[in-house]
This record gives structure tokens, C-alpha cells and sequence, in this order.
């Protein structure tokens, strides 16, 4: 049986380019619609807010969601039902 290193860390990156979305170390997609996408992480929950949101790739295996969108207006991370960190309010 492997063991896991307490000190190991689940990473996650977001890349925003030419009305593409990024979204690497995803770990569940909980909710996707045209106007908002909630992504479970390692220990946060991504929320993205906007318009014309629609997934063009999920890789389950890599934990990868590309997703094209008309506009943002918001993404946060949550963890535990506190907000972390906000942009594009």
C-alpha cells in the first residue's frame, strides 16, 4: 500500500486567454450552465460567474476544464462556505 506524504500538495492554475478559460487540478464538476460553473479543487470550491459559459474539454483524468465564455464577471474560491478570494466584482 503507498503512503501519502502529509506535506503533498494538490495544485490548481487558471489560465485566461482570448475568451478561454483554464482550469487545471480540478477534482469534481459539481454545476455547469451558461451562466455559472462550480468546480470542486483540492480544498476549495472555484465559482465562475459569467455569460455564454460552455465546457469544450474535461479531461477527468488530468483534471483539466476548458471552457469558452462571451464575458466574466466573477471568480471565487471557496473553502468551507467562507470566500477566499474574489476578482471581477
Amino acid at each position: 500500500m503507498a503512503e501519502k506524504s502529509t506535506n503533498e500538495r494538490q495544485q490548481y492554475a487558471l489560465f485566461c486567454e482570448n475568451s478561454i478559460l483554464t482550469v487545471k487540478g480540478v477534482k469534481q464538476v459539481i454545476e455547469i450552465s451558461e451562466r455559472e460553473a462550480q468546480l470542486k479543487l483540492n480544498n476549495n470550491t472555484l465559482f465562475i460567474k459569467g455569460n455564454g459559459l460552455n465546457v469544450t474539454k474535461l479531461d477527468k483524468e488530468q483534471g483539466v476544464v476548458v471552457m469558452e465564455y462571451s464575458s466574466l464577471s466573477g471568480l471565487t474560491f471557496r473553502q468551507g462556505g467562507m470566500t477566499l478570494k474574489g476578482l471581477f466584482r
